[in-house]
């Protein structure tokens, strides 16, 4: 499920936009405008909506996802000196709002970089409510993000903290180059071992500027400075090409701005099994 949730994150989180205008550059938001809500459509159906708000300094405060059968929501929380903290995270399926999970989810800093997320869970289903308590870490490289660290919780535990959090369940590894994620592998995680080699173009990604830098790292990748052009997935033992996701984007005349994005995915076949087109809007 993690891995399936960082490939869904890089084909459709961490890539291009669409503005309000249709025709007018003029009145096209410029590269620092703040993103307003995304649109993932198939066969002429949205199928998936993300919804974005902001604090009154200008940091990301809100983000409401809805596909067609769950709701996420993420409140994002600040201390006095404006600096992230936590997010709450609420999830639930459309179909039974009652069954729910709560999570706090609080970062730990060293050298101004995020090295932990703790996350308190509470799982509500059938009148039952499950604790837990869990953990991810990050390493870095000069700055950048080399791996992180998946922990196997503790359930049903009251007084566990996030330092009982100890076993380490697997791990995902990141590679960058120039600011963008060129390389990605989660050995072990999920039903196959796959890798991932990723290409961008040279256009400005739509979060790359979108407060505050701590927003980037905390669902486990940083927001490369480009966008995506291709991702090829490759059998982690035979090396062998098993899928491309590749991506068409439409610019602004400045290339300041992505207007249209087509997503395709290709899986041993010259016809695409799957095509998403996403739609952007600002503020």
């Amino acid at each position: 499920m993690k891995k399936k949730l960082l490939l869904l994150l890089l084909t459709s989180f961490v890539i291009a936009c669409s503005s309000d205008s249709e025709s007018d550059d003029s009145q096209n938001p410029s590269s620092s405008s703040r993103i307003k809500k995304i649109e993932e459509i198939q066969n002429g159906v949205v199928i998936k909506t993300t919804d974005y708000e902001y604090n009154s300094s200008g940091n990301i405060s809100k983000i409401t996802v809805k596909d067609q059968a769950k709701f996420y929501q993420s409140t994002y929380n600040y201390d006095s000196a404006n600096k992230m903290i936590s997010w709450n995270l609420k999830e639930y399926y459309i179909s039974s709002p009652s069954d729910v999970i709560e999570q706090l989810n609080s970062l730990e800093y060293t050298n101004g970089l995020i090295t932990n997320i703790c996350i308190d869970r509470k799982e509500k289903e059938s009148g039952y409510v499950t604790n837990s308590i869990d953990r991810i870490s990050h390493t870095y490289s000069n700055s950048g993000l080399t791996s992180i660290k998946h922990y196997i919780p503790i359930t049903g535990d009251e007084d566990a903290v996030c330092s009982d959090v100890s076993d380490v369940s697997n791990e995902e590894l990141f590679e960058y180059s120039n600011g963008n994620l060129i390389r990605y592998e989660a050995p072990g995680m999920g039903f196959f071992d796959e890798y991932y080699k990723i290409e961008h173009d040279e256009g400005n990604n739509y979060l790359s500027g979108i407060k505050p830098d701590a927003f980037r790292y905390i669902y486990g990748s940083q927001v490369s400075v480009n966008n995506l052009k291709k991702i090829n997935v490759y059998d982690a033992y035979s090396d062998k090409l098993t899928a491309t996701v590749q991506f068409e984007n439409t610019y602004d005349k400045n290339k300041n701005i992505i207007k249209a994005v087509e997503k395709y995915y290709y899986a041993g076949t010259t016809t695409p099994s799957n095509t998403t087109t996403m739609n952007y809007y600002y503020y």
